[in-house]
């Protein structure tokens, strides 16, 4: 079941100007489709940046892009230590080693302080209407598989977004998978009258994280930052 968060009063990020610019400058070919998966991809960096501590992000999408559209970093010591006054996360047992779909794996809870950052590649589908199937999950499996070797691929998440929910074969799929992938339902800019309501729309709405990737980030306290809004 994926994570529902609740809708926030709209607050100005810093990289609303950075839309609002793209927007601006490409006003002529805004009825293309070019235009709006720019468009959403710029949304979505301003919801990690944002909303999950994700860092140095760089829009990659292009003809060579290898199917990824987004990569960054994520702090997410910085969610744990934030989480952990509230809820004691250092005081929960979480075990040395886990294992999934035939992948021995350690949580990330006991790389801590050593390592405090993953790699994120993203990806993005800017789709109207439907829904997300196991075909475009398993473009982004094969770019994971091809982009990120061995030793890197417990210190890399993927994660897919889009303004759709999943198919319920999209789910199965990504629940078989041994990797930490990160499904986020953002929903597309909406117009306003004449121009796109930049400020209250685009929002996170959901966030699941497959089987792998909830026991690899367990005790983190990430879902728990998302219900607190303790990005505000």
């Amino acid at each position: 079941m994926l994570n529902r968060l609740r809708c926030l009063p709209g607050r100005r990020w810093k990289s609303n100007s950075t839309i609002k610019r793209f927007i601006d400058e490409n006003r002529a070919i805004a009825n293309t489709t070019v235009f709006q998966g720019t468009l959403y991809e710029h949304t979505v960096m301003r919801e990690l940046q944002g909303k999950l501590a994700m860092t140095s992000l760089q829009k990659t999408g292009g003809a060579n892009d290898r199917g990824v559209d987004i990569r960054g970093s994520w702090d997410v010591a910085k969610v744990f230590h934030t989480m952990n006054p509230i809820l004691k996360l250092d005081q929960t047992e979480v075990p040395a080693r886990c294992k999934l779909n035939g992948v021995t794996f350690k949580p990330f809870r006991h790389k801590l302080p050593r390592e405090t950052q993953l790699k994120v590649l993203v990806q993005c589908k800017a789709f109207t209407s439907s829904k997300v199937a196991p075909k475009e999950f398993r473009e982004l499996l094969g770019t994971f598989a091809s982009l990120v070797s061995g030793p890197q691929r417990n210190k890399t998440a993927i994660m897919m977004c889009s303004p759709n929910m999943l198919t319920k074969d999209g789910l199965s799929l990504i629940n078989s998978v041994p990797m930490p992938l990160i499904y986020l339902r953002i929903e597309m800019l909406r117009l306003k009258g004449a121009d796109y309501d930049i400020a209250d729309s685009g929002r996170l709405l959901n966030y699941y994280e497959n089987e792998y990737a909830a026991q690899f980030l367990q005790g983190m306290g990430i879902k728990e930052w998302l219900k607190l809004s303790m990005f505000k």
